[in-house]
Formats: structure tokens, C-alpha cells, sequence
């Protein structure tokens, strides 16, 4: 089948931070004038879609609302259609409770703390008489850079108690602007799975819920995608479950020596320069 769409990661792809990697607009300039979509496809459930596109706007990136496909957008959806009658709690942006708002009931972890006094501010050794108090079906745990250890507190008792764990992303780490790694979704995560003593399930890639959702909105096959990341174990295995063609860039956070070897379903290439020219655009 021909080509008609791109995947392509964010950080680390199109960007580090808040700083546009060079090759990314003009890359995306060659495809839209060659006639294919550019959907981005982001473990990210903290920014929504049209922060996104904002931040496309700001990097010279030709990338609307309707061309991004995140965990922030997808995670709403999916717990309407399979969790239909759970009340959430969420760990994580506001943008993130406002999007699930959409599709289901949700509490933010902020809104429910403020509501008892003990929101804006450190937590204290007081504020663990809270836990007796909290009930909710399903906990949802997005990219949250205020957490405490209030609120990872809050989501081991709710899991402990038989509330179901949603986590965005498995990621550990994500590159920042200066070459330097900060801490991702997956961190928390897993200290929240370890001390419950369950196993996560994730919404964002590996997993192909975030690829379901581009072909029930766009209506195209994946037959018809090729991906481009830079994490082996989220895009390339991500793609590969999918049976879609990865490009692994040298642009991430993944060092050369550990990205995959070129296959029948890889390639790895310095930058999106590159690709484009394997692409023909």
C-alpha cells in the first residue's frame, strides 16, 4: 500500500525541550508538500492537544491540534469505552484532568487535596490521616512535576485496595534542552507499582492504543505509516508490534551504540535530513 502518514516521536525527534532539533520543520515541509500527514505520537499525557500545537507553532513546526495523538488525548477515551463506570483519580497536569473530563469522571490529585486543606503547599506528617478517606475506582498517573509524596501515598492505598493502575508512559527518562536527562513518567510509576505490588498498564508506546486511536480518527492503515523515533524500547517496539517501518534517529536520548541494527523493519540515521532522503522527499 503507498505511504500516507508519518509517526513521528517528540522529544527527542522534533524537539528537546524547548528547543526545536534543525532538520524537524523542514522535514515536516518536505512530507506535507509530498502529500503524506505528519501525526505525532507522544507517551506525553501532561501537555493537551492544542498546548501541543502551540509549542509546534512557537518551534516552526506545521503540526495542528488534529495531528497530534497523545496520552493526554487518548487517556479520556479509553477509560469511557473500558471503564465505563469508574470514577478516576488523577496524578497529574491539570491539562491531563481537563481532557479525561471530556470522556469520564475524574479528580484531579491537586483538586481533592485542596478540597481538604492540604493542597498548594509541602505535605505534612498530618496530611497521611487523609488516607483513610480516599476512594476511587482507577488511578491515573500522567507526567506530574508536583508530585509529592502525599499523592504518591494517596495512589499505593487506592491501588491496595483493589483501584485499577493506568499509567501513561513507561519512560524513565526524557531529554531536556543542554543534553541533560530528567526524570519521566515511568519513575513514578514504578515506585507507586513496586510498593502496591501490582503491574501498571500503560496507555502510551509500546503499547498500541495511541496507534488504534489514529486509525479510528484518521482512517488510516497502518499498512500505510511508517514511524520515526529514538527509544528502542517504546517506538521501535512500538512500530514493531504494529508491523510498521521504523527510522531510529541519533537525535534522542538513546545512546548510537544501543539503538537496533538495520533490519528488514529498521533503519538507524544521524537526523530527519537523512530520512527524508530514504523517503524520497
Amino acid at each position: 500500500m503507498p505511504l500516507k502518514a508519518i509517526l513521528l516521536d517528540a522529544d527527542g525527534v522534533l524537539w528537546r525541550g524547548r528547543s526545536v532539533i534543525e532538520p524537524a520543520p523542514e522535514f515536516i515541509r518536505r512530507a506535507r508538500a509530498a502529500g503524506l500527514s505528519c501525526l505525532v505520537v507522544s507517551n506525553n499525557a501532561g501537555p493537551n492537544r492544542e498546548a501541543y500545537s502551540d509549542k509546534c507553532a512557537r518551534l516552526g513546526l506545521d503540526l495542528g491540534p488534529h495531528d497530534i495523538f497523545s496520552v493526554n488525548h487518548l487517556a479520556g477515551p479509553y477509560v469511557a469505552a473500558h471503564h465505563p463506570r469508574a470514577h478516576a483519580f488523577v496524578i497529574g497536569s491539570e491539562m491531563l484532568v481537563r481532557s479525561m473530563r471530556e470522556h469520564t469522571e475524574v479528580t484531579g490529585a491537586d483538586e481533592w487535596l485542596a478540597a481538604r486543606g492540604a493542597g498548594g503547599r509541602a505535605a505534612t506528617p498530618d496530611d497521611l490521616q487523609l488516607l483513610a478517606d480516599i476512594d476511587f475506582d482507577l488511578v491515573m498517573i500522567g507526567i506530574d512535576v508536583n508530585v509529592n509524596y502525599i499523592k504518591l501515598a494517596l495512589a499505593c492505598v487506592l491501588i491496595q485496595r483493589g483501584a485499577i493502575l493506568l499509567a501513561a508512559n513507561p519512560d524513565y527518562s526524557f531529554p531536556f534542552a543542554g543534553g541533560v536527562i530528567l526524570p519521566g513518567n515511568g519513575s513514578i510509576v514504578s515506585l507507586v507499582a513496586e510498593v502496591s505490588g501490582v503491574e501498571p498498564h500503560y496507555l502510551g508506546k509500546p503499547s498500541l492504543h495511541l496507534l488504534e486511536q489514529i486509525e479510528r480518527e484518521t482512517g488510516i492503515a497502518r499498512a500505510e505509516m511508517v514511524m520515526i523515533g529514538d527509544r528502542p524500547e517504546t517506538d521501535y517496539d512500538f512500530a514493531r508490534a504494529a508491523g510498521i517501518f521504523t527510522y531510529m534517529v541519533e537525535t534522542g536520548v538513546t545512546p548510537k551504540a544501543e539503538l537496533p541494527e538495520d533490519s528488514d523493519d529498521v533503519m538507524v540515521l544521524p537526523t530527519l535530513s537523512e530520512v527524508a532522503e530514504q523517503l524520497g522527499i
